[in-house]
């Protein structure tokens, strides 16, 4: 890789060993991934959780270690031009009784969290940071971490990043590098595979059904969507999370919606395919179908927020919600971020959520914070995909309003 006299002098340590090793990180991963240079990036979006829950058996010794290097990134300012946010914890800085949630654990977070901040970390905890005031504008460097906000990025917003780790993304916060590879290249943002939607996207979680089949499809390549309406921002929130959990995507094309893609063949840079995945009605169907492993009707847990709720979907649950109450024994979760939750309680809604039974988490989710569930209503094909594996919970994904018609009746009661 070609490195600049600044960039060999901070390798050398010019600038302290904490950044020396951090550049030596992305240097590496430049070298692996055919890199020739490192670029200006400016906008991150980093983790930076104490790990709690996820590090179920570790050492007292090694929980420590590990905060105690996120304590030592956070003694360094971050680049200058570059607008950092933090992605989401394993943990909610919220009172909430649950073992899940070690005291402890909170406290380190709260340290870190406040280290962060005088770094000039902006500690939005979400995993949806366009939502909270992080939208990097088209043809932007970024280095994000969240894999649904990653596709976001490239493909609803226009800007340009990689799939990034935790030390890839602190290291680009601090030095505002990142590799050049990948889709950061034009020549590597062109579609692989064309996708004709027949079916009629009706909500977002139809959008996440349509991610899931097309992310399968696609693994690591470039899916473009033809034939679709112009999405939402939940609905495009929902594709995106959708796509990078069916398959390993990057980024797609809309046509006529992401920004460097007007036209079917500028998303397959004047190359399109002759075959193409078809998405019809039954393929809608099936999809959602595909994740309800349930053996029972009967519910505990509806989980809402996943990517992170916008002010327009806790709204439509309040609605929902409005002179009714949740089922006994069933817990309702609807998870976003703290600046969002800050706005739905000036406007009420917050409190009509609470006032059914349900509860509005910041920070995380209750699958991050491994809390337990043994039959679980989502919209979000993220979480019925990742909630089987990670809390071992059976699993029904469909619409909003049908989610919450299981969490009033404390069953699920079907699609309509």
């Amino acid at each position: 890789m070609e490195l600049t006299s600044d960039q060999l002098s901070v390798l050398a340590g010019g600038r302290g060993p904490y950044l020396a090793r951090a550049l030596r990180w992305i240097v590496e991963w430049g070298d692996v991934m055919g890199a020739k240079r490192l670029v200006r990036c400016t906008n991150t979006h980093a983790l930076m959780p104490v790990a709690n829950t996820l590090a179920r058996g570790a050492s007292a010794a090694t929980l420590a270690q590990q905060a105690e290097e996120l304590r030592e990134a956070c003694q360094h300012p971050t680049a200058p031009g570059c607008l950092c946010t933090v992605h989401t914890l394993f943990l909610t800085m919220d009172p909430l009784d649950v073992p899940q949630n070690d005291p402890v654990q909170i406290e380190v977070q709260r340290g870190i969290a406040e280290l962060a901040t005088r770094s000039g970390f902006l500690p939005t905890f979400t995993c949806a940071p366009y939502l909270t005031g992080n939208v990097p504008l088209k043809g932007e460097v970024c280095a994000w971490t969240e894999s649904s906000a990653v596709v976001y990025a490239n493909s609803i917003l226009g800007a340009r990043t990689t799939r990034h780790g935790t030390e890839s993304a602190m290291a680009a916060s601090l030095l505002g590098l990142v590799p050049e590879f990948g889709v950061l290249l034009d020549e590597n943002r062109k579609g692989t595979l064309r996708v004709e939607v027949t079916a009629a996207l009706t909500c977002p979680s139809d959008w996440g059904a349509l991610g899931y089949v097309a992310g399968a499809a696609a693994g690591l390549g470039i899916p473009v969507f033809h034939g679709t309406p112009r999405p939402s921002q939940d609905d495009a929130k929902q594709l995106c999370a959708a796509l990078a959990t069916g398959g390993g995507v990057t980024m797609c094309h809309i046509a006529g919606v992401t920004p460097e893609a007007p036209t079917l063949a500028d998303a397959f840079h004047g190359d399109v395919p002759s075959e193409a995945l078809q998405f019809t009605p039954e393929t809608l169907r099936q999809a959602y179908l595909s994740l309800r492993n349930h053996t029972g009707d009967e519910i505990d847990t509806v989980i809402l927020g996943c990517p992170h709720a916008s002010i327009q979907e806790i709204a439509e649950i309040a609605a929902l919600l409005r002179g009714r109450h949740v089922a006994d024994g069933v817990a309702l979760w609807v998870n976003t971020a703290r600046p969002t939750r800050a706005l739905a309680e000036s406007m009420g809604i917050a409190q009509q959520i609470a006032a059914a039974g349900g509860r509005v988490l910041c920070d995380t989710c209750p699958t991050n914070m491994r809390i337990p569930a043994r039959r679980l209503v989502t919209h979000g094909f993220k979480q019925a995909h990742y909630s089987r594996g990670m809390i071992g919970a059976e699993v029904i994904v469909a619409r909003t309003a049908a989610c919450v018609r299981a969490a009033l009746a404390g069953k699920w009661c079907g699609d309509e």
